[in-house]
């Protein structure tokens, strides 16, 4: 019983929300739309598809000229249920259907469809569609064509560079000439045939040179439309639109757009079981580069008034004032607004003359404007603030605001209306204010009487500031003298570092002196054998280093003759060797006393020192 009753009631709710929705749904009014190709060719099959949105009694056919039905209308519908915040809405959508061949070439008209529902009535335009000679094309899906209303393409671009026949970018231009500041779009295209895109890579916009571009917001997703080119039918698809604003007369240069295409072709296959699944596929780039264009700028002309700041278009200016009652060191707003189609963002904040006891602050200036194919077209307002410092009835006069019409080739000059302010004193301030001629300067009240100006003053002349004189010359000389002599030594001591030679011979004396201070300590120690093996390393060690002979080919023989070559006296060649020959007979027939291992050491220090004085 439970479950009859839970069951009905289920059925009782589902139905009075499908009337809810039913009467939200169809309140919202009917709509009837188109979905057509532009462009056809002989011997193709194509899709008519007629839109409707509402619920519809009645459905009234169309006129269907030039071109064979072979099917339809074939009818459909959708619906579409939403629930937000609680809210059900449901929308239904039909569909009427004509399949339609093209047998002959000209431009034909599809008449005017209209729907019924209720008291309510919906109908399309006539909608041309051409068809030319070329190679047929399969049947295109009701969605796929352009829609009514849709723009024809006002230039056709010329095949671009490293395109084939199937498929090239083309950039179209509304003008070709123009007046400087005149906006023109240009619109980046992609022109295919048959081919199946997957990606674009490595996109390059052309630089405009001599223009202020805005970019035109258009769909991400590509939305592919047929157009004629030459009599051949390509499926074209906008890739990105700029606005432009030529801001230098003469012939300027677009540079060409460049992207890379990806496109999905089939592969042949040896293999019967890859065609019967559809086939091998792979993906191959294709570089695309448009054509570069020029545009003819033409120079404004001549004689344009004083309050022509290059706005170019076709504006209207208004002014409002916040308030015209006010107190003296009050705030108030005067705002301007220009509105209208043009260069609206290049505009500056016109020439406003307000009263001399008028004190005038920083413009605030904002900007409502958007872009589209039409141009830049919105508003441009600009919020001056001011405080009157002085009491009395003032006028702000007229703003004059001048534009030229590139319609009409002549310059327009159009004024906003005068505002008359009362200013009250103001009796809380304790400051008063004075102008004279256009100045405005806050006087403080000091409460007494102007002060006098001092006579009998002696003046002394101050001393000579030491920027630019005698001292201050001598000490910038002096500075770049000590700054390239510091660069030169820092220079040599670099090239001398690199030297090994140079460095070896320049620590030969100071790792002598280690080795010797290590000797004098094993001395101490009585330590004989490491104070005779110490002070050998330290004989062999300052000759190796200071004559630059290798390790392996130290020997008597050679330390004599390198001596001899540098003109060492005889007496300090034979001390030397024999310092040397002490201490490698000690090693080996050790019993010498410590008198005479002092002795051998002062004699090593001795000759060292010697060498050192001579040996450069």
């Amino acid at each position: 019983m439970f479950n009859k009753f839970a069951i009905g009631l289920r059925a009782m709710l589902a139905a009075t929300v499908i009337m809810l929705c039913t009467a939200q749904g169809y309140a919202q009014g009917l709509q009837l739309e188109i979905q057509a190709p532009r462009v056809v060719t002989v011997g193709e099959m194509f899709r008519v598809t007629f839109v409707a949105n509402g619920k519809i009694d009645n459905f009234i056919t169309p006129s269907i000229e030039g071109f064979v039905v072979t099917a339809g209308p074939v009818q459909g519908s959708s619906t579409q249920m939403q629930i937000l915040g609680g809210k059900v809405t449901q929308s239904v959508t039909y569909t009427f259907t004509y399949t339609l061949y093209a047998e002959k070439e000209g431009k034909f008209t599809i008449g005017t469809a209209r729907i019924k529902g209720g008291s309510e009535e919906a109908q399309t335009q006539p909608f041309v569609i051409e068809s030319v000679k070329g190679e047929p094309r399969a049947a295109q899906q009701g969605g796929g064509g352009q829609q009514q209303g849709g723009q024809q393409p006002q230039q056709q671009p010329a095949a671009s560079t490293g395109s084939d026949n199937s498929m090239y970018l083309g950039v179209a231009l509304s003008k070709t000439e123009v007046y400087r500041g005149e906006c023109l779009v240009a619109a980046t295209k992609l022109y295919t045939r048959g081919n199946s895109i997957r990606s674009f890579e490595n996109i390059k916009k052309p630089t405009y040179n001599g223009f202020w571009s805005q970019d035109i917001e258009v769909p991400q997703e590509i939305k592919f439309t047929r157009e004629n080119v030459n009599g051949v039918v390509y499926d074209v698809g906008l890739l990105w639109k700029q606005l432009l604003f030529p801001q230098q007369s003469g012939e300027l240069t677009i540079t060409p757009n460049e992207i890379d295409v990806i496109v999905q072709v089939r592969t042949r296959s040896r293999d019967i079981f890859d065609d019967f699944f559809g086939g091998t596929y792979q993906n191959i780039r294709k570089p695309l580069q448009s054509k570069a264009l020029k545009v003819r700028v033409k120079e404004l002309p001549g004689g344009a008034p004083a309050s022509f700041s290059g706005a170019v278009g076709s504006f209207k200016i208004e002014s409002s004032l916040s308030k015209n009652q006010l107190v003296a060191n009050d705030a108030a707003t005067l705002t301007i607004r220009i509105s209208g189609n043009g260069n609206l963002k290049l505009m500056n904040v016109p020439k406003v003359d307000l009263p001399v006891d008028f004190e005038p602050y920083d413009t605030k200036t904002t900007d409502a404007i958007k872009n589209s194919d039409a141009g830049a077209s919105g508003y441009r307002q600009f919020e001056i603030p001011f405080i009157p410092r002085s009491a009395g009835e003032f006028t702000i006069p007229p703003v004059e605001f001048t534009y030229f019409n590139p319609a009409t080739g002549k310059y327009v000059t159009l004024h906003t209306q005068a505002h008359d302010i009362s200013v009250e004193k103001d009796t809380k301030s304790q400051q008063t204010y004075t102008s004279s001629e256009g100045r405005r300067e806050g006087i403080k009240f000091l409460g007494k009487d102007i002060r006098f100006i001092k006579t009998g003053v002696t003046l002394t002349q101050q001393d000579r500031l030491f920027f630019g004189s005698m001292q201050f010359y001598l000490l910038y000389i002096a500075l770049i003298l000590a700054f390239a002599a510091l660069y030169a030594w820092l220079k040599k001591h670099r090239k001398n570092s690199q030297n090994v030679v140079l460095v070896r011979n320049r620590k030969a004396n100071k790792v002598a002196k280690k080795r010797l201070k290590n000797s004098a300590r094993l001395l101490k120690m009585g330590n004989a054998q490491g104070f005779y093996d110490e002070l050998l390393h330290a004989m062999w060690g300052y000759l190796s280093d200071k004559l630059n002979i290798p390790v392996a080919e130290l020997s008597r023989e050679n330390a004599r003759e390198a001596f001899v070559e540098r003109s060492i006296e005889e007496q300090y060649i034979e001390t030397f060797i024999s310092v040397i020959d002490e201490c490698e007979f000690a090693r080996y027939a050790p019993g010498s006393g410590r008198k005479e291992m002092a002795q051998l050491y002062s004699e090593a220090v001795g000759v060292i020192s010697k060498l050192e004085q001579r040996v450069k």
